[in-house]
């Protein structure tokens, strides 16, 4: 557990920085059950798949079979696949056969396996779940100069992970990527007057220690905030704080190639009210 004061300036960057994150993070958050559309700009290329790719009888797993489209080249005297060049990346002409029969041209990108993983990135940064931490003593019941502990339910503390991939001659070319949590964060208003300039934050490992009574109050917990200050002069009676999972965010492919990508935070607010005790002296 780390402890640190810091500016007012610095929520509020903070606070700016999760709203504007969450927004794009929830338009990325609609995905159908066949994807289209790289990375590039945090979109999907078009042609490249997130449903799972298809299995020992050909077919994915929304029920489509995937099979190149064709033509005869009279110069070579055999059939041969349709492509273009977009830029610098090679498309080729698939036929997508559905259930029923119906069939659809669909233009394939050839991506390498990391920029498949970048593309899977983005629906896993969409799925990731905004923080639901508890605390003890409950958020409305905090003392000043007592331990507030934070931690995060086991059930909500596991990896989020999404596949994207292509069709090829070759089979199917797929990349998992998968999001880990691993720390947890705090940062919240912890001063005296009602325009102090300071701020409170803590971070730990992992997802924290459920509280308990049969804990007993000798325990210490890895994710523990204490208030310096009341909050009865702040507007509502209470302290604004941003709790924040940081992920890592690692991809595995079926070519061999893994690697990481860069780390994603989701945060949400919580509102403190903080009371500080009064001894009676005789």
């Amino acid at each position: 557990m780390r402890f640190r004061r810091l500016s007012l300036a610095s929520l509020v960057i903070s606070l700016l920085v999760m709203l504007c994150a969450d927004v794009h993070r929830q338009v990325l958050a609609v995905d159908a059950p066949v994807g289209s559309g790289g990375a590039d700009g945090g979109s999907i290329w078009a042609g490249v798949q997130t449903s799972s790719p298809p299995n020992g009888s050909g077919v994915d797993s929304s029920g489509y079979r995937w099979v190149p489209a064709t033509i005869y080249d009279s110069g070579i005297g055999s059939t041969t696949g349709i492509t273009k060049l977009v830029g610098s990346i090679r498309y080729d002409l698939y036929e997508r056969h559905a259930p029923n029969g119906a069939m659809t041209l669909v233009w394939i990108p050839r991506p390498s396996t990391a920029q498949l993983a970048q593309n899977a990135a983005i629906l896993v940064r969409g799925r990731l779940p905004q923080p639901s931490v508890m605390t003890a003593p409950p958020t409305d019941q905090v003392v000043v100069n007592v331990g507030m502990w934070m931690w995060v339910s086991a059930d909500w503390w596991h990896s989020v992970t999404a596949m994207a991939w292509v069709p090829t001659v070759f089979g199917s070319a797929w990349a998992r990527t998968s999001a880990t949590p691993v720390r947890l964060r705090f940062i919240s208003q912890d001063d005296g007057t009602p325009n102090g300039g300071l701020v409170g934050a803590m971070e730990c490992d992992g997802p924290g220690l459920e509280w308990s009574v049969a804990i007993g109050d000798e325990a210490v917990s890895p994710c523990l905030y204490t208030y310096q200050h009341s909050s009865v002069s702040r507007n509502g009676g209470v302290f604004v704080g941003v709790v924040s999972v940081d992920w890592e965010i690692a991809w595995t492919s079926n070519t061999g190639g893994s690697g990481s990508l860069p780390s994603y935070t989701t945060s949400s607010f919580l509102a403190l009210r903080v009371d500080e005790l009064q001894a009676l002296v005789e």
